[in-house]
Protein backbone atom coordinates (compact mmCIF):
# COMPACT_ATOMS: atom_id res chain seq x y z
CA UNK A 1 0.00 0.00 0.00
CA UNK A 2 1.17 3.54 -0.97
CA UNK A 3 1.85 6.10 2.08
CA UNK A 4 -0.12 9.16 1.09
CA UNK A 5 0.75 12.49 2.13
CA UNK A 6 -2.08 13.62 4.36
CA UNK A 7 -0.35 17.00 5.33
CA UNK A 8 -2.98 19.56 5.37
CA UNK A 9 -2.16 22.40 3.05
CA UNK A 10 -3.01 26.07 3.76
CA UNK A 11 -6.09 27.59 2.24
CA UNK A 12 -6.06 30.89 2.29
CA UNK A 13 -10.42 31.51 1.97
CA UNK A 14 -10.47 29.23 4.80
CA UNK A 15 -8.13 30.82 6.81
CA UNK A 16 -9.48 33.68 6.57
CA UNK A 17 -13.13 32.23 7.55
CA UNK A 18 -11.25 31.30 10.85
CA UNK A 19 -10.18 34.89 11.55
CA UNK A 20 -13.72 36.55 11.09
CA UNK A 21 -15.45 33.50 12.58
CA UNK A 22 -13.49 33.65 16.01
CA UNK A 23 -13.02 37.31 16.42
CA UNK A 24 -14.34 36.79 19.91
CA UNK A 25 -10.83 34.85 20.84
CA UNK A 26 -8.93 38.22 18.95
CA UNK A 27 -12.02 40.35 21.62
CA UNK A 28 -11.14 38.49 24.53
CA UNK A 29 -7.04 38.41 24.27
CA UNK A 30 -7.03 41.89 23.70
CA UNK A 31 -8.84 42.75 26.43
CA UNK A 32 -6.39 40.97 28.65
CA UNK A 33 -3.10 42.75 26.77
CA UNK A 34 -4.90 45.88 26.88
CA UNK A 35 -5.83 45.28 30.78
CA UNK A 36 -2.19 43.96 31.34
CA UNK A 37 -0.64 47.00 29.88
CA UNK A 38 -2.63 49.57 32.27
CA UNK A 39 -1.99 47.54 35.20
CA UNK A 40 1.57 47.58 34.41
CA UNK A 41 2.17 51.62 33.26
CA UNK A 42 0.24 52.75 36.45
CA UNK A 43 0.72 49.91 39.10
CA UNK A 44 3.88 48.52 38.55
CA UNK A 45 6.36 51.29 37.17
CA UNK A 46 7.86 53.81 38.82
CA UNK A 47 7.08 56.85 37.37
CA UNK A 48 10.18 58.87 36.50
CA UNK A 49 10.80 62.50 35.17
CA UNK A 50 13.49 63.97 33.00
CA UNK A 51 15.49 67.32 32.88
CA UNK A 52 17.75 68.38 30.59
CA UNK A 53 20.76 71.18 30.92
CA UNK A 54 22.56 71.92 28.03
CA UNK A 55 26.69 73.12 27.78
CA UNK A 56 28.27 74.68 25.08
CA UNK A 57 32.12 73.93 24.74
CA UNK A 58 35.10 76.19 23.39
CA UNK A 59 38.36 74.38 22.98
CA UNK A 60 39.57 77.62 21.56
CA UNK A 61 39.07 81.54 23.08
CA UNK A 62 37.36 82.09 19.37
CA UNK A 63 34.13 82.92 18.39
CA UNK A 64 34.67 81.15 14.80
CA UNK A 65 34.15 77.49 14.09
CA UNK A 66 35.92 75.92 11.38
CA UNK A 67 36.07 72.16 10.20
CA UNK A 68 39.23 71.50 11.86
CA UNK A 69 37.75 72.43 15.31
CA UNK A 70 34.53 70.65 14.44
CA UNK A 71 36.92 67.24 14.44
CA UNK A 72 38.44 68.14 17.07
CA UNK A 73 35.23 68.42 18.82
CA UNK A 74 34.06 65.39 17.50
CA UNK A 75 36.99 63.69 18.97
CA UNK A 76 36.64 64.70 22.34
CA UNK A 77 32.91 64.43 23.05
CA UNK A 78 33.71 60.82 24.70
CA UNK A 79 36.37 63.04 27.08
CA UNK A 80 33.58 65.16 28.12
CA UNK A 81 30.91 62.34 28.63
CA UNK A 82 33.51 60.19 30.49
CA UNK A 83 34.09 63.48 32.82
CA UNK A 84 30.34 64.38 33.04
CA UNK A 85 29.75 61.06 34.54
CA UNK A 86 33.03 60.61 36.66
CA UNK A 87 33.71 60.37 40.46
CA UNK A 88 35.11 63.82 40.25
CA UNK A 89 31.60 65.56 39.20
CA UNK A 90 29.13 62.98 40.49
CA UNK A 91 30.64 62.41 44.19
CA UNK A 92 30.69 66.46 44.25
CA UNK A 93 27.18 66.47 43.31
CA UNK A 94 26.18 64.07 45.87
CA UNK A 95 28.39 65.99 48.29
CA UNK A 96 25.49 68.76 47.38
CA UNK A 97 23.04 66.97 47.67
CA UNK A 98 23.80 65.54 51.49
CA UNK A 99 24.23 62.44 50.03
CA UNK A 100 20.65 61.82 49.26
CA UNK A 101 22.01 60.04 46.14
CA UNK A 102 25.41 57.74 45.86
CA UNK A 103 27.66 57.72 43.06
CA UNK A 104 26.01 54.86 41.72
CA UNK A 105 22.43 55.87 41.55
CA UNK A 106 23.51 59.60 40.17
CA UNK A 107 25.70 57.61 37.49
CA UNK A 108 22.80 54.94 36.13
CA UNK A 109 20.32 59.14 36.42
CA UNK A 110 22.28 60.58 33.83
CA UNK A 111 22.66 60.23 30.36
CA UNK A 112 24.95 62.47 27.72
CA UNK A 113 24.30 63.50 24.50
CA UNK A 114 26.20 65.57 21.57
CA UNK A 115 24.37 66.45 18.90
CA UNK A 116 26.41 65.84 15.94
CA UNK A 117 28.92 68.19 14.66
CA UNK A 118 28.46 70.32 17.50
CA UNK A 119 30.13 71.46 20.07
CA UNK A 120 26.83 71.25 22.42
CA UNK A 121 26.51 68.40 25.26
CA UNK A 122 22.88 67.71 26.52
CA UNK A 123 22.76 66.13 30.08
CA UNK A 124 19.59 64.42 30.68
CA UNK A 125 18.85 62.99 34.46
CA UNK A 126 16.02 60.85 35.38
CA UNK A 127 14.67 60.01 39.12
CA UNK A 128 11.20 59.71 40.33
CA UNK A 129 10.93 62.94 41.63
CA UNK A 130 11.16 65.99 39.21
CA UNK A 131 12.19 68.60 41.23
CA UNK A 132 15.39 66.32 42.27
CA UNK A 133 15.85 66.15 38.39
CA UNK A 134 16.10 69.36 37.64
CA UNK A 135 18.62 70.00 40.63
CA UNK A 136 20.61 67.16 39.64
CA UNK A 137 21.54 68.40 35.93
CA UNK A 138 21.95 71.92 37.38
CA UNK A 139 24.39 70.78 39.85
CA UNK A 140 26.11 68.20 37.12
CA UNK A 141 26.27 71.65 34.38
CA UNK A 142 27.81 73.56 37.02
CA UNK A 143 30.19 71.30 38.40
CA UNK A 144 31.07 69.79 34.50
CA UNK A 145 31.77 73.19 33.81
CA UNK A 146 33.96 73.98 35.81
CA UNK A 147 35.67 70.47 35.62
CA UNK A 148 35.91 70.60 31.70
CA UNK A 149 38.04 74.00 32.02
CA UNK A 150 40.09 72.82 35.25
CA UNK A 151 40.67 69.55 33.67
CA UNK A 152 40.68 69.27 30.31
CA UNK A 153 42.17 72.56 29.56
CA UNK A 154 39.12 74.08 27.89
CA UNK A 155 39.02 77.51 27.25
CA UNK A 156 35.16 78.11 27.59
CA UNK A 157 32.22 76.10 28.44
CA UNK A 158 28.84 78.02 28.85
CA UNK A 159 25.72 76.87 30.54
CA UNK A 160 23.29 77.47 27.29
CA UNK A 161 20.18 76.38 29.39
CA UNK A 162 19.45 74.48 33.05
CA UNK A 163 16.92 72.04 33.43
CA UNK A 164 13.19 72.12 33.97
CA UNK A 165 10.87 70.82 36.33
CA UNK A 166 8.57 68.22 34.37
CA UNK A 167 4.64 68.17 34.44
CA UNK A 168 4.69 64.63 33.39
CA UNK A 169 6.86 61.42 33.28
CA UNK A 170 8.86 60.17 30.83
CA UNK A 171 8.54 56.39 31.99
CA UNK A 172 6.19 54.53 31.46
CA UNK A 173 5.39 55.06 28.17
CA UNK A 174 1.21 54.38 28.63
CA UNK A 175 0.89 55.04 24.75
CA UNK A 176 3.65 52.75 24.33
CA UNK A 177 2.63 50.03 26.61
CA UNK A 178 -0.71 50.18 24.80
CA UNK A 179 0.61 49.66 21.49
CA UNK A 180 2.85 47.15 22.42
CA UNK A 181 -0.23 45.35 24.20
CA UNK A 182 -2.41 45.53 21.01
CA UNK A 183 0.83 44.40 19.27
CA UNK A 184 1.24 41.34 21.83
CA UNK A 185 -2.47 40.55 21.21
CA UNK A 186 -2.63 40.53 17.63
CA UNK A 187 0.29 38.05 17.94
CA UNK A 188 -1.47 35.71 20.19
CA UNK A 189 -4.36 35.97 18.22
CA UNK A 190 -2.51 34.81 15.06
CA UNK A 191 -0.66 32.33 16.54
CA UNK A 192 -4.07 30.74 18.18
CA UNK A 193 -5.67 30.53 14.56
CA UNK A 194 -2.69 28.83 13.34
CA UNK A 195 -3.13 26.41 16.16
CA UNK A 196 -6.75 25.53 15.41
CA UNK A 197 -6.05 25.71 11.99
CA UNK A 198 -3.22 22.91 11.57
CA UNK A 199 -4.36 20.49 14.42
CA UNK A 200 -8.06 20.58 13.59
CA UNK A 201 -8.23 17.12 11.38
CA UNK A 202 -11.72 16.79 11.55
CA UNK A 203 -13.15 15.64 8.28
CA UNK A 204 -16.26 17.59 7.10
CA UNK A 205 -18.09 15.96 4.32
CA UNK A 206 -17.07 13.55 0.84
CA UNK A 207 -14.99 16.44 -0.38
CA UNK A 208 -12.55 16.48 2.15
CA UNK A 209 -11.95 12.75 2.42
CA UNK A 210 -11.37 12.80 -1.15
CA UNK A 211 -8.95 15.85 -0.94
CA UNK A 212 -7.06 15.10 2.76
CA UNK A 213 -7.35 11.02 2.49
CA UNK A 214 -7.26 10.24 -1.46
CA UNK A 215 -9.89 7.94 -1.72
CA UNK A 216 -13.08 7.57 -3.12
CA UNK A 217 -16.56 8.23 -1.57
CA UNK A 218 -18.80 5.58 -2.59
CA UNK A 219 -21.82 6.39 -0.49
CA UNK A 220 -22.89 8.28 2.46
CA UNK A 221 -25.28 7.43 5.47
CA UNK A 222 -27.65 10.83 6.08
CA UNK A 223 -27.57 11.44 9.94
CA UNK A 224 -30.72 11.47 11.43
CA UNK A 225 -31.34 14.07 13.55
CA UNK A 226 -35.18 13.59 14.34
CA UNK A 227 -34.57 10.03 15.35
CA UNK A 228 -31.18 10.49 17.36
CA UNK A 229 -33.34 13.22 19.52
CA UNK A 230 -36.52 10.93 20.08
CA UNK A 231 -33.77 8.22 21.49
CA UNK A 232 -32.25 10.48 23.39
CA UNK A 233 -35.79 11.09 25.17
Amino acid sequence: MENKNNSKKLDLKELFFIVISKWYIFAAVLAVCVLASMIYSYFIVTPLYDSTGKLYIMNKSSDTINSSDLSVSSYLTRDYENLIVDRAVLDEVSDELNDKYSYSQLKSAVSVFNPENTRFIEITVRTPIAADSKKIVDLICEISQEKIVELLGIDQVTIVRTGDIASSPSVPNIRGNLLKGIFAAVVIYILVICAIYFLNDKINGPEEVEKFLEISVLGNIPYNQTKSKSKIK
